[in-house]
């Protein structure tokens, strides 16, 4: 079995304070080995967002510890915050807020490894080229800016851009949401590849469980701020033992099996027209 890379224990965050108090997480614990794709699941304002937001460090958890192989980030000792800041990359939400619209994409993939340093500047033009071949951008949009290109182009730009300083985590905070579900495909199987032509360890929030079910190897269910259940995708999916887990899975739209037969005997036809 693969060691723990990360551990979170006893994680506890509140916003406000009296009455108007939102107890954000409580009493939060779980474990992500090296190698692993965890999905972090539960309906808005569970409390996903918080974790993803107490690892990176944008906000300080009230009480409980986040440890990573070895590094209390909280308390990080000399050298280690610089190295947790290179190893845990993120990946946000929205493809269109989190790219400086002011640079072009090459300023972009270059800025993190600037920001790090220790990449000469051949080294960090051979790092960009290598990593937009692989997720199936050209050399020459290197020159352009976020504007020109599409949801799922910008995303693409935004994992290389974590991908750049060569971690090994990537935390990744609903990350095909804002994109059409058509975009949505594209974007998992680029991170499920990128996972393991890389041997990233990944911790992927969400509130689709379908997706989760595609792209995870465990899953962590939160409700109310509190893990509710957690397990393989299989042990989930087959046998949740949390009645808020069965509420979700129930939840999820089932393709009516027409339309699917429809797609594919679409998809018959246009392979057998003449090119």
């Amino acid at each position: 079995m693969s060691r723990v890379l990360f551990q979170v224990d006893g994680l506890s965050k509140r916003f406000g304070s009296g009455r108007r108090a939102h107890q954000a997480l409580d009493d939060v614990s779980f474990e992500i080995a090296e190698g692993e794709i965890v999905g972090l699941v539960g309906e808005s304002g569970s409390g996903k967002s918080t974790i993803i937001r107490c690892l990176i460090g944008l906000e300080r958890e009230d009480s409980g510890s986040i440890r990573y192989d070895g590094i209390d980030p909280a308390r990080p000792g000399r050298g280690e915050l610089h190295r947790y800041r290179r190893e845990v990359q993120m990946v946000f939400q929205d493809p269109y807020s989190s790219l400086d619209p002011r640079m072009t994409v090459r300023q972009l993939l270059e800025e993190p490894m600037l920001v790090m340093g220790g990449f000469p500047a051949r080294d960090r033009m051979e790092r960009i080229l290598d990593l937009i071949h692989l997720v199936g951008l050209d050399t020459e949009h290197l020159g352009r800016y976020p504007r020109d290109f599409s949801g799922g182009q910008r995303q693409r730009i935004a994992i290389v851009r974590a991908l750049v300083v060569g971690p090994r985590v990537l935390l990744c905070d609903e990350p095909v949401s804002a994109l059409d579900v058509s975009v949505q495909a594209q974007v998992l199987n680029l991170l499920k590849d990128m996972q393991r032509r890389l041997d990233l360890t990944v911790l992927f929030v969400s509130h689709d469980l379908a997706v989760v079910k595609y792209l995870c190897s465990r899953v962590v269910v939160l409700h109310h701020g509190r893990v509710v259940d957690s397990g393989s995708v299989a042990e989930i999916y087959g046998n949740p033992r949390a009645d808020y887990t069965r509420a979700l899975l129930e939840a999820v739209p089932i393709p009516d099996p027409a339309y699917e037969r429809g797609r594919r005997e679409l998809r018959r036809q246009r392979a057998e027209v003449p090119r």
